[in-house]
């Protein structure tokens, strides 16, 4: 199933693109493109023909939750809190720390500006937030968002101010979502995570996460 969001910032007209398989896409008006693709090295070859550049790597990455595989309330260090303003500082935080994100670095050379734009697009369309401060300093954040499946809660955005990563926030606002996601009676906690985030994909494999369904991202630039 082939699907195709577009969106706009300033200019800048983005259709991003989740499909199984390479196909003609209907990128009309569209100066920026995001594909996302199975990873496969002849389907690499084929975006290359058509124009893409090849930019990141993700995997899914699943924490089964019908058994505990450890305690995780010993994990949180800075107890984590529900809020659903502090949108400012939620802001601050992931413009930060997002400066290679592909999820909003949609030109191929990173553009910060344009970056912040999505990001702060993102952050205003969040709902409840889950927090951790450290004297009284918001300093990480967490967004727990429902999989279609209605089975699994998704991690959908979270960082922590870099000069404060070493508070354990980041491990706290994890293990606290896992145990938000039983206490609300989901199955599974699910994220997706590029390959180049060493420091989460290991927080993930130590929360007993297992990777799979590797996606590659491919961007293209349309002269208009």
């Amino acid at each position: 199933m082939t699907k195709i969001e577009r969106s706009q910032y300033g200019a800048l007209m983005l259709a991003d693109i989740t499909a199984r398989e390479v196909e003609d896409w209907d990128t009309s008006s569209a100066t920026n493109i995001r594909v996302c693709l199975p990873s496969d090295i002849e389907t690499m070859l084929l975006m290359q023909e058509k124009g893409f550049q090849f930019v990141d790597r993700m995997l899914q990455v699943t924490i089964p939750l019908a058994k505990e595989c450890m305690d995780y309330k010993k994990l949180i260090r800075l107890q984590p809190m529900c809020v659903s303003d502090r949108k400012e500082e939620i802001t601050r935080i992931a413009q930060s720390s997002f400066t290679r994100d592909r999820r909003f670095h949609v030109a191929v050379a990173y553009n910060q500006e344009i970056a912040n734009r999505i990001i702060a697009d993102w952050v205003e369309k969040l709902e409840a937030v889950y927090v951790c401060s450290y004297k009284e300093r918001l300093i990480g954040f967490l967004a727990l968002k429902e999989a279609e499946n209605g089975e699994s809660a998704c991690i959908h955005l979270a960082a922590v101010d870099e000069r404060y990563r070493m508070t354990g926030a980041a491990l706290s606002l994890y293990a606290y979502a896992i145990l938000e996601g039983k206490r609300l009676g989901y199955r599974r906690i699910e994220g997706t995570i590029s390959c180049s985030n060493i420091a989460v994909l290991n927080l993930y494999s130590f929360l007993g996460g297992t990777f799979s369904n590797p996606t590659d991202i491919y961007l293209k630039e349309v002269a208009k």
